[in-house]
């Protein structure tokens, strides 16, 4: 016979601001998220079997952060030589 361990859940409502704050994400920091996600899907074609995997970012040397290279591309259309 198997035995199960069932660890309690708490509602989102019984966790302190400070800890709710850190599990989920506010409207704003969902609606930038979704505008970055957005440009970097955009800069691959709109095509999931292009996205920049890990190995093709760009490593924060401050956070360790991963960066989308789309985010480091400069823009040279207006750059007078």
């Amino acid at each position: 016979r198997e035995q199960v361990r069932v660890t309690p859940i708490p509602m989102r409502s019984e966790y302190s601001h400070r800890i709710r704050d850190r599990l989920w994400t506010n409207r704003i920091e969902l609606h930038e998220n979704a505008q970055r996600n957005a440009l970097e899907f955009a800069s691959e074609g709109w095509d999931w079997r292009t996205v920049t995997e890990d190995e093709g970012m760009y490593r924060c040397s401050v956070s360790g952060e991963l960066i989308h290279p789309v985010h480091c591309q400069q823009n040279y259309e207006n750059y007078e030589y």
